[in-house]
Parts: structure tokens; C-alpha cells; sequence
């Protein structure tokens, strides 16, 4: 815990004079260690490091003086704050893979990517119907052992996090600020629900105290594309963050999903382009599951036709369903059922292989 505090220190004086430079951060970190630094005296780390900035160690060397290293470790400890270095062991290898990776990487809570991780993206102003989207792919991603990534701000982000909360591949919320700060604070009680999860983590680049500036959210996001193998965009508009996000993401390499909208609603207009770019439309998470070879746990098996015994009031509801998605409010009125009457009739219908739920509370008929 000494050496990482050690390097806390540095890190922070590092960000107040370099800023978003991190390549020689983490050359640093090979070449030297946070007890070197720590004993050395300033002409000597100027002399040793020329490559760095003589700023660099002046400020370090101020915060070096004035900081108690015990009362250091022991905030760490007191709130839970673990550190990763770029060079430990447990780095994520799928991290390394991306240009700047983070140099130091702060996290609470249980910080353990799953076999696949998939990033929900999307606005912070998302509507019903996206906020919905978002919320039912993080519950059906995680009940599928997928660990769910997103950035803890309103709207989408929060969405597929709380849906994750549902299952046990859990989710891992990025954030643009410093571990000790929550934002935005409304979503401080999730953030306590993440914590919570076996598999909940909360992680940033940014140093101790790091108020939300708004040049610390391009830099974030890179992060949770790349920590998935997928990235998945719910609603957003063009050059929106989570646009950016997704950008990136193909930059990164990372397979690209996107959910269909409406086409005269203005946050649909960042799937659509991307859609008409080549990425996988999908309507649900049997879509995503399928790319990487995985069976679904969602897709109910077939029954032979010649053992299903439809009740009337199942064919009731059957013949309303056909293969243009059907919402689940049409459903009820259309057979004139409430819906405490049509719900597990629905279930029946999807058990026996005849209907597919879809996202957005709609079905298809598939029999």
C-alpha cells in the first residue's frame, strides 16, 4: 500500500502539470519505483528524468513535503480505494490493447472483468422508450454472465448499470472524476447498489479529489470501450459523448451494436449512422450473445407442433401477434385482456417457441 500511495502522490502533481500526457507516466513506472522517487531530491530527479518536465518535480516534490504518506494509506483504506498500476500483473490485458492506456487506474468495489464485457452507451436526455432499452439489455447481459460497462451519468448510463444489478455478470461504472467523488450525486445511491454486487465496481483514472471537468469525459469514455469487447448505443445524437464513445470504440477495434429508433426522433440519428455504417442492429440481447458464439438463456426451446395444446384464450392472443412487432399494449387491447390476464399468456406463447418478446416491450410471431 506504501509504494501506491507513493505514486498517488506523484500522480496528482502529475495532473496538475501535465495534464492528459501519460505516455511518460508510464514510462516512468518502468523505470523507477514510487520508494525512488520518493527519497530522491529534486535536482537529482531533474538530473535522473530529463525527459520529464522540470514543473512535474517541482510540484511533486512541494506535495511531497507536505504530505503524510500514513495519512495517505489510511484514507485508502478508510474508504475502501484500491490502486492498479500500469505495471502490476493485474493490469486488464484487454486494456493495454488501447492507445494511452490509463497509467493509474483507482477503483472500489470488486474490480473483476468477465469472459465478455459489453459497453451500454447512450444520451443522458434518452427517453421512455431508451431508457427502457438500455435497462432490459443490462438486466439480460448480466443474467447471461456479462459484465455490463457503462458511465454512471443520467439517462442510459444509469439505466443498463441498475439493469445489471439484476443479474450476476454485475457491471462496472467508468467514471470523470476522482474515486472519492460520486457524480452526478443523484446517482449516489446507485452507486452504492454497484458497490454492493459481488461483481459491482466503480473505477477512474482520474487522481484523488479530481472535481468532473468537462475535458475528463472524452478521456473516461475511451475507457469503456476499452474495457468490453462490444460497444452497444441505445439513443444519442450525432457527435454526441456517447457518439464519441462509439468512435472510438472502432478505433479501438471493439465490435460495434446498435438499437433501432424512430426516425424523426433526433436521438435516434447516432445509431441510425451507425447502422449505416455496418454495425449489428440489434433487438434484443440474443443478437449480441449470438455475435460471440454464446447461447442464449433467453430463447425459449421449440415444442414439437404435435404436442402443443393451445388454450382458446392463447389462440385469442396468438392471432394479434405476427411478424411486425407488436407493442404489449396493443396485445391488450386488441384481445381485450388486462394485463395480469395477457402477461402469462405471453410466457406460455414464448415458452412454446410461437412468439419472440423484442426490446421496447413488443413481440413477433416466430411460429
Amino acid at each position: 500500500m506504501r509504494e501506491k500511495a507513493m505514486w498517488a502522490v506523484l500522480h496528482k502533481s502529475w495532473e496538475e502539470s501535465m495534464k492528459s500526457d501519460r505516455t511518460l507516466l508510464r514510462q516512468l513506472m518502468l523505470k523507477t519505483t514510487g520508494e525512488q522517487l520518493w527519497s530522491a531530491s529534486e535536482p537529482e530527479l531533474i538530473q535522473r528524468f530529463p525527459e520529464i518536465p522540470m514543473e512535474v518535480w517541482q510540484c511533486f516534490v512541494k506535495r511531497r513535503n507536505r504530505t503524510d504518506l500514513e495519512k495517505v494509506e489510511s484514507y485508502l483504506n478508510q474508504h475502501h480505494i484500491h490502486i492498479l498500476l500500469y505495471h502490476s500483473s493485474s493490469y486488464p490485458a484487454i486494456l493495454r490493447e488501447i492507445h494511452q492506456p490509463p497509467a493509474i487506474l483507482y477503483w472500489k468495489g470488486n474490480f473483476s472483468l468477465a469472459d465478455l464485457n459489453i459497453a451500454v452507451v447512450g444520451s443522458r436526455k434518452a427517453d421512455s422508450y431508451g431508457l427502457s432499452v438500455a435497462e432490459q439489455l443490462g438486466s439480460d447481459l448480466s443474467k447471461a454472465g456479462v459484465c455490463v460497462v457503462s458511465g454512471l451519468a443520467r439517462g442510459i448510463d444509469a439505466k443498463s448499470h441498475k439493469g445489471a444489478l439484476n443479474g450476476s455478470g454485475g457491471t462496472i461504472a467508468v467514471q470523470g472524476c476522482g474515486i472519492d467523488r460520486i457524480y452526478p450525486k443523484e446517482n449516489s445511491r446507485l452507486a452504492e447498489q454497484i458497490l454492493a454486487h459481488e461483481k459491482g465496481c466503480i473505477i477512474t483514472e482520474f487522481p484523488l479529489g479530481s472535481i468532473p471537468s468537462a475535458w475528463h469525459f472524452p478521456q473516461r469514455n475511451r475507457i469503456i470501450s476499452g474495457l468490453s469487447q462490444g460497444v452497444v448505443i441505445v439513443q444519442a445524437a450525432v457527435k454526441s459523448g456517447a457518439f464519441i464513445t462509439v468512435e472510438t470504440a472502432l478505433e479501438q477495434g471493439r465490435d460495434v451494436f446498435a438499437v433501432p429508433g424512430q426516425i424523426n426522433n433526433p436521438l435516434s440519428a447516432g445509431p441510425h449512422r451507425f447502422l449505416q455504417e455496418g454495425a449489428r442492429l440489434i433487438t434484443g440481447v440474443d443478437d449480441i450473445l449470438e455475435e460471440y458464439g454464446q447461447k442464449s438463456l433467453f430463447r425459449a426451446e421449440e415444442v414439437p407442433e404435435s404436442k402443443m395444446a393451445l388454450t382458446k384464450e392463447e389462440e385469442r392472443v396468438l392471432q394479434y401477434i405476427t411478424a411486425e412487432p407488436v407493442t404489449i399494449e396493443e396485445i391488450a387491447y386488441l384481445s381485450r385482456l388486462s394485463m395480469a390476464e395477457l402477461m402469462p399468456l405471453l410466457s406460455m406463447l414464448e415458452l412454446y417457441g410461437l412468439v419472440k418478446q423484442m426490446i421496447g416491450r413488443k413481440y413477433i410471431r416466430i411460429g
